[in-house]
């Protein structure tokens, strides 16, 4: 019988599922439900002992002589302090000991008896330390069951911390008969460890995604890999501009999954990279296998979608020793890229999407650029050449610092063209920056002036609350006299366009133009135009079939060959 305290059940779950079978038990209240469900099932090896700090060190012997990971779990309070001598001791000898610390579902700012936070630790008693939310729901499972394979795939570096909270009325109630069976363990793999052969006969007969978010500038060598991979496993390689990709097999998440609808996510995704800011993304997640890639090692999950299998090695030794496997995988580029070549673009007024287009048409080769948010989303509409770079600030999706990033580009290399795509927020946040005397004429800057933040005009739910969203949240009515003065103040050029006609016989010259300063071009654009723009980008290439009176996509005939498997 176990409790019915959900956070313990699954905890206990996840143990098992990852085969750790010894726990070291001191007794207190906070810890019940965990003990409870330990001692009755057959499957855990326990052990009593009284005082935490004997517990703890009676547990690196077992680790040490077994060398299988060690549970020790004990109450709230100063309970867990006297663990500290033994985690110091394990986290030196990178012994597997996880300390799985009781707490009251509380926090630090209440006077409640027996509570002490423990959001802090010292460096030197675990590689890894997490707090487990109290699951009540679908988005506290994930969040839960993410922490708890982030530590239970970090033991074999040495010590770990769990804090596990427990809903003291549920923890009472030992009356649960199974543990929820909705978990896995992370396969962990090694570069000592992995088995091509056994690796390629998971991958046969699948639909092999790449997905690489946010990443450093490709070295020829990881390029050759990754794109030598996709190609001989015709596997597509998702990502947005901030992956700086340029390899075989490159698709556009955006075209294809927002622009279009993605027929069929893969069987198996291989994830690499560091944050991306293309939510549309998540869509190739959906019902799909991820495998992570981890140069160091660490449990990293997107989009809701848990992870299977965690190699724990750079990338390029995965894909350059993956080519040696003898395979077959399905077709699924070549289905995905004749779905992007029958993509076709609309007459767009004039918004971020138009500007996007022409910026993405007339930058010079070589050239790089910086985007914000809204610009972000819509530049991943379009296809820029290999030759350009692209940087964008991805932890707060643009509005912080642009500007003053791409400053710091283009100092290091005058003969490259830099620019900045960015909206009039994000660039009055970071002016200051133009007033800088290091600034050459290699920089320019691309302000999409909408009065305020258009990414919060664009929520449905906002759409007939425009002054309350102008007022504050969107903070409109700044800067009025939009940035001619402060630009030509600070040295630059300044050029301006409020209509599609004028902004269209201004673009090639901004882009490719002679200059002696930095150039700023300011383009005035309206909310009722920048709503049109983006919903004409995401709804051009989902059109009704003449002739038919039942609405369709031009992907239905696509999915009917996925679904034969041609």
């Amino acid at each position: 019988m176990y409790s019915n305290d959900k956070n313990s059940q699954y905890m206990i779950a996840m143990l098992k599922a990852y085969g750790i079978r010894y726990v070291v038990a001191s007794p207190g209240g906070q810890n019940i439900a965990f003990n409870a469900g330990v001692i009755s099932d057959s499957f855990f090896r326990c052990y009593s002992v009284i005082d935490e700090r004997s517990a703890a060190y009676l547990a690196t012997g077992i680790a040490e002589e077994t060398g299988e990971p060690v549970v020790i779990t004990c109450t709230g309070s100063t309970s867990s302090r006297n663990y500290l001598p033994a985690m110091t001791e394990a986290f030196y000898r990178k012994l597997p000991i996880i300390a799985i610390t009781g707490t009251h579902v509380s926090n630090k700012y209440n006077q409640e008896p027996q509570f002490v936070d423990r959001t802090v630790t010292q460096n030197d008693v675990k590689v890894i330390s997490v707090d487990i939310p109290v699951i009540k729901d679908d988005s506290d499972k994930f969040k839960a069951l993410s922490l708890m394979h982030a530590a239970l795939t970090s033991v074999r570096r040495g010590p770990v911390h769990i804090n596990l909270p427990n809903v003291w009325a549920d923890a009472l109630n030992i009356s649960t008969q199974c543990l929820p069976d909705d978990v896995h363990a992370v396969d962990v793999i090694t570069g000592d460890t992995l088995n091509v052969n056994d690796i390629a006969k998971q991958m046969a007969g699948k639909n092999i995604g790449i997905f690489i978010g946010s990443h450093k500038k490709f070295s020829e060598r990881e390029l050759d890999a990754i794109s030598g991979f996709a190609q001989r496993f015709n596997a597509p390689v998702f990502c947005d501009h901030s992956s700086r990709y340029n390899g075989k097999n490159k698709i556009l998440t955006a075209q294809i999954a927002d622009m279009l609808d993605l027929p069929q996510c893969p069987d198996i995704m291989i994830d690499i990279g560091n944050v991306s800011a293309e939510y549309s993304s998540g869509r190739l997640f959906w019902g799909t296998k991820i495998w992570r890639i981890s140069p160091d090692g660490n449990y990293c999950g997107r989009f809701h979608a848990p992870v299977f299998k965690l190699f724990d090695m750079s990338e390029i030794f995965f894909f350059e020793h993956m080519m040696a496997a003898n395979i077959k995988t399905l077709l699924y580029y070549g289905q995905l890229k004749t779905l992007l070549d029958g993509i076709k673009y609309p007459d767009l007024p004039l918004s971020n999407a138009l500007i996007s287009q022409k910026m993405a048409e007339f930058m010079p080769h070589g050239s790089a650029i910086h985007l914000t948010s809204n610009c972000r989303r819509n530049m991943n509409f379009f296809n820029l050449d290999n030759s350009i770079d692209t940087f964008l600030n991805v932890g707060v999706c643009g509005i912080d610092g642009s500007v003053s990033t791409m400053v710091g580009h283009s100092l290091m290399n005058p003969d490259r063209l830099y620019f900045v795509q960015l909206g009039d927020l994000a660039f009055f946040y970071d002016m200051n920056i133009l007033g800088n005397r290091h600034i050459g004429k290699n920089l320019r800057i691309l302000v999409i002036n909408n009065n305020g933040g258009q990414e919060f005009r664009l929520y449905p739910e906002f759409r007939d609350k425009r002054e309350m969203i102008d007022n504050i949240i969107a903070a409109s009515g700044h800067n009025r006299g939009g940035a001619c003065g402060w630009a030509k103040s600070c040295g630059f050029v300044y050029m301006s366009a409020s209509d599609k006609s004028e902004f269209l016989d201004k673009i090639r010259t901004f882009c490719t133009g002679e200059f002696d300063a930095p150039v700023l071009f300011e383009v005035f654009t309206t909310d009722a135009d920048e709503k049109r723009g983006l919903e004409m980008m995401r709804t051009f290439n989902k059109t009704t079939v003449p002739g038919t009176e039942k609405k369709k996509t031009k992907l239905n005939m696509v999915k009917k060959l996925f679904k034969r498997g041609q």
